[in-house]
């Protein structure tokens, strides 16, 4: 059996819920559900498996909670189960000839433990040939690199072979075997991601098929929708999955670009005591300290709780940088009142103080090859908060409704005193530079509520979903400005001082948006699935800009629109699934045109046809997919008076790509991508016509894989390693410049001493490449050096 790395504890919770066909829901939210009906008797169609994975798939369509020795259950199979039962008849033909039996313990929880000598008839026990398949949740504990589930392609538990869109999943696990501490560094395991804006190094932002996203989801619900960039750093201790549904989601999640959401799943509590702490140190002063535990406060109450605590700084290979400080504490509280009833809350809390950088210059049409360069001040620096808290309620009225609510609290400050480098002088080396003093404050208010209605209609099988969103947010900025003594490009001293401040810029923003959505997920018959939905948005936006004087103009913004979305699936077989699907996005503008009116929302377009194939049956899986994209309605310059804008501008990316992720046997996972992109400018006013967006590679891609001894000696001994590679890329639309290729090798080697301690060593960059990881125009930034990090992580 492969072991779950870094898994504290043989113990985990099979925490299913499955909506489709269910009395419970297990959507974005849904945790550790209680039975419902236990003593009702339903119809169940459970396939022949792997015992732990077949009581799951029970588990799930009984509603109820079923923590797993996997010790227990290693080796063993069960046939199946088909008519009609109830929990406790289910589990007893599930379990004859195991040795095993699983006892009520309450509240909705079942305990596998073994029969006691001459208490059942003892049939012998089948041993299977294949490997161990843990059960994929589309929220709470996944194993191994391959996930089979997910809620953020519908907001309700759903395979992903019946999602007719590219969905691709970074499990835990690829995180601790890759040491991963950034979002970066998990989205670079899924086909065309490539970095963006940075604002000075203080936030990630990236580029999914070839168009910028703003802004990110946390278990399904967005941050605030007037930020241009993401708020903070994210913090992976409490992570357990991030996830990218490829292309436009508005019918799910309102306004957002056309190529893609990335959304975070954060780890649940769980009914089992578990934890994990991590201590890591490494090249560039890199120190870095975790820990997440998890368990039962209160059984009879049906209250579990989770805290994740990090604390990380880390020095750079840039001249005159200074460290960097990240903290981050997130506590969790899981209770279930009722049978019926789950309630989730939690809050979080991020800091961080860094130098704010803007990257390397642009000189002659060349990114500034001097990596370690640094053309800021020691005194320039960015500091950020951010607190968070969300509150869940799932209720299930009856066997065929669920309806839940969640309300998601943001709030983040960003403080900065930095440096920009204006114009290079005629004598190629004198560049002028500019101080600000930038303050920023963002708020907002998010909630959802939502019915999930599960029906049958003429023989067809339907899961419909109808929800309600509010959003209210508001963004702060201000800035003053001050001039700043030149900088010899060749030749750098630092140390000058800013001069007087004065007014730069006083911008308010306040925005409350309203949405309505239909989906209808159908069942035509077994090989046959639909998907149906759409969405109506009204957005309210004021933006009051403010002068130095005091005066102020306002551009009030009121659009609304309605987002389609169709998708078909065909299963020829269990392990083939090809799909074609038709979704679209909206984004609201406030650029004006000559007569004073706001443009239209900008929108997108996707048609996307593809396979999803396991290679090897419930092991490896693989997404094959094609798409075009059309974004429309781009503001662009008014050739008139360039003051003003006119709405003309059209992009478009075609591409191709290839995800693959699983286990190829036991012991040996791997997870890999390539992707082929066109990606153009087809309108525009101004701009040369087929120009290539910006910091989008024509080719990319990775490929990351360990392997671990499962016998003899060495046994618990792995190593691994993997490339990341992309194409030329330019760094503006106008195309004024660009960055070459590069690929990046990283490898690792581990050693678990015993089930709970495990030791590593991460290679980073080992050939030690120089190259250009993020190109945008508001930032180019060099890849890291050769580095190293030892980890050492214990767990319970």
């Amino acid at each position: 059996m492969t072991r779950r790395l870094f898994s504290p504890s043989p113990l985990h919770v099979v925490r299913l819920a499955r909506a489709l066909g269910t009395p419970m829901l297990a959507g974005a939210g849904a945790l550790c559900a209680p039975e419902t009906f236990a003593e009702q008797s339903k119809r169940y169609s459970v396939a022949a498996g792997p015992l732990a994975e077949v009581l799951g798939e029970f588990a799930a369509g009984a509603g109820v909670t079923l923590p797993v020795d996997t010790a227990l259950t290693e080796g063993l199979s069960s046939p199946g189960l088909e008519g009609e039962w109830s929990t406790a008849q289910g589990f007893e033909q599930l379990l004859r000839g195991s040795g095993l039996e699983a006892v009520r313990h309450g509240n909705g929880t079942w305990i596998l433990k073994r029969r006691p000598t001459g208490s059942a008839l003892q049939l012998d026990s089948v041993q299977i040939n294949g490997l161990h398949q843990e059960q994929s949740l589309a929220v709470g504990l996944t194993e191994g690199y391959r996930v089979s589930r997910s809620a953020v392609g519908t907001k309700t538990e759903t395979a992903l072979r019946d999602i007719p869109q590219s969905i691709q999943v970074v499990p835990r696990q690829v995180l601790e075997d890759q040491q991963a501490t950034s979002l970066a560094d998990a989205v670079s395991n899924v086909s065309s991601i490539q970095r963006g804006n940075t604002h000075g190094g203080t936030v990630e932002s990236f580029f999914i098929r070839g168009f910028q996203a703003t802004t990110y989801a946390v278990d399904g619900v967005l941050t605030n929708s007037l930020v241009v960039r993401p708020e903070i750093l994210t913090d992976l201790v409490n992570v357990e999955r991030v996830e990218v549904l490829k292309g436009p989601a508005s019918v799910l999640y309102g306004r957002g670009n056309p190529g893609g959401l990335i959304n975070v799943v954060t780890r649940r509590p769980s009914f089992v005591p578990e934890g994990q702490v991590k201590l890591q140190a490494g090249s560039y002063d890199y120190q870095r300290g975790q820990a997440w535990v998890s368990g039962p406060l209160s059984e009879d109450f049906g209250l579990a709780g989770s805290l994740a605590m990090a604390y990380q700084t880390k020095g750079s290979f840039r001249e005159h940088y200074r460290d960097t400080h990240r903290r981050h504490v997130a506590p969790t509280l899981f209770w279930a009142p009722t049978d019926a009833t789950r309630v989730e809350m939690g809050i979080e809390y991020t800091e961080t103080d860094s130098p704010y950088d803007r990257g390397l210059q642009v000189v002659d049409g060349r990114i500034d090859s001097r990596h370690r360069v640094f053309l800021d001040e020691p005194w320039s620096h960015a500091s950020s908060t951010k607190e968070a808290t969300w509150f869940k309620v799932e209720h299930d009225a009856n066997d065929w409704l669920t309806l839940r609510q969640v309300t998601r609290w943001d709030h983040s400050t960003k403080d900065m005193l930095n440096v920009s480098q204006r114009t290079l002088q005629a004598d190629g080396r004198t560049i002028t530079r500019r101080a600000t003093d930038f303050d920023e404050k963002q708020y907002s208010l998010s909630s959802q509520y939502e019915a999930l209605m599960r029906f049958s209609t003429g023989g067809l099988q339907h899961q419909a979903l109808v929800g309600v969103e509010a959003v209210n947010g508001k963004r702060s900025v201000t800035m003053l400005r001050a001039n700043l003594a030149p900088i010899d490009y060749y030749r750098p001293v630092t140390g000058a001082q800013p001069g007087p401040f004065g007014f730069g810029e006083d911008s308010r923003f306040e925005q409350s948006s309203y949405g309505v959505y239909l989906q209808d997920q159908i069942d035509l018959n077994e090989q046959w699935k639909l998907l149906l939905g759409v969405r109506w948005d009204k957005v309210d936006q004021r933006n009051r800009n403010y002068t130095a004087t005091g005066s102020y103009s306002d551009i009030d913004i009121d659009p609304s629109d309605t987002s389609p979305r169709a998708g078909v699936v065909y299963q020829p077989t269990p392990n083939l699934s090809l799909y074609a699907s038709y979704s679209t996005s909206f984004s609201p503008q406030n650029k004006l045109t000559r007569d004073g009116t706001v443009l239209d929302p900008e929108t997108g377009e996707q048609y996307e046809i593809g396979m999803k194939y396991d290679l090897i049956p419930d092991q490896l899986t693989g997404t094959l997919s094609a798409f075009e994209i059309t974004r429309d309605n781009l503001a662009t310059s008014d050739p008139f008076d360039t003051s003003y804008s006119i709405q003309t501008g059209q992009q478009r990316v075609r591409g191709v790509e290839l995800d693959v992720s699983g286990n190829i046997r036991e012991g040996w996972n791997v997870i890999g991508n390539i992707a082929l992109l066109d990606a153009k400018l087809v309108k525009d006013s101004r701009l040369e016509e087929g120009a290539r967006l910006e910091g989008v590679p024509i080719v990319s891609g990775s490929l990351w894989s360990t392997y671990q001894l499962q016998e003899g000696d060495l046994r618990g001994l792995g190593f691994g390693g993997g490339v990341f590679f992309a194409g030329k890329r330019y760094g503006d639309l106008a195309n004024s410049y660009s960055a070459s290729g590069y690929a990046r090798t990283d490898l690792t080697v581990f050693y678990d001493l015993n089930k709970n301690v495990r030791l590593s060593l991460n290679a980073r960059n080992i050939f030690d490449r120089d190259y250009i990881e993020t190109v945008a125009s508001a930032g180019n930034y060099a890849g890291e050096p050769a580095s190293v990090v030892a980890s050492v992580s214990a767990g319970f």
